[in-house]
């Protein structure tokens, strides 16, 4: 028993001293090169009505209800979701045909507000489209563990919703 005890022990400070060490930012981003203007892009990102046509929210959890705030364009455009996969919030900081959106993203039960966006960057007759999500992941030790996972299991998210951003934007272009 005594053997058992010391090796739970090794585990349990070894599991500790390496979340300490991990470092607990999240940082998300995934990028597609979509064939039209910034300006046809923002029609689709800059406007909350139009987000069902693209985001991949309900296509991994079909059970989500969104719920638009008063505006649903602009800055201070917000919306809220609950579904299986969980709920949360969002809320548009900033928003420019020109350059994209930026929008605070809180989740139930946890504190931290998360700073995401999208921008733009003109190339020719295409523009290079850049989903990113950041912010510090909490608590201490666990938060660290989840933090090195985020990119995988929310960059997967991230590159299906570009995709069909990608197919939404340049079938109206035809």
């Amino acid at each position: 028993m005594q053997t058992f005890l010391k090796i739970f022990g090794v585990i349990v400070v070894l599991f500790i001293g390496v979340g300490l060490v991990l470092d607990n930012e999240v940082h998300v981003t995934r990028e597609i090169k979509i064939q039209a203007s910034a300006e046809d892009i923002h029609r689709y990102v800059g406007d909350l009505n139009r987000w069902p046509e693209w985001t991949p929210w309900t296509t991994l959890d079909p059970t989500i209800k969104t719920t638009l705030g008063d505006a649903a364009s602009g800055v201070g455009a917000s919306q809220s979701w609950n579904g299986e996969s969980g709920s949360g919030t969002l809320k548009f900081t900033a928003s420019s045909p020109q350059t994209g959106i930026v929008y605070d993203l809180t989740f139930e039960g946890d504190p931290a507000v998360y700073v995401a966006g999208m921008t733009y960057k003109e190339d020719g007759s295409s523009t290079i489209v850049t989903w990113y999500m950041k912010g510090e992941m909490g608590p201490i030790i666990i938060g660290n563990y989840f933090a090195q996972l985020m990119d995988t299991l929310v960059g997967d998210s991230f590159q299906l919703g570009l995709d069909k951003l990608k197919e939404q934007v340049e079938k109206e272009q035809m």
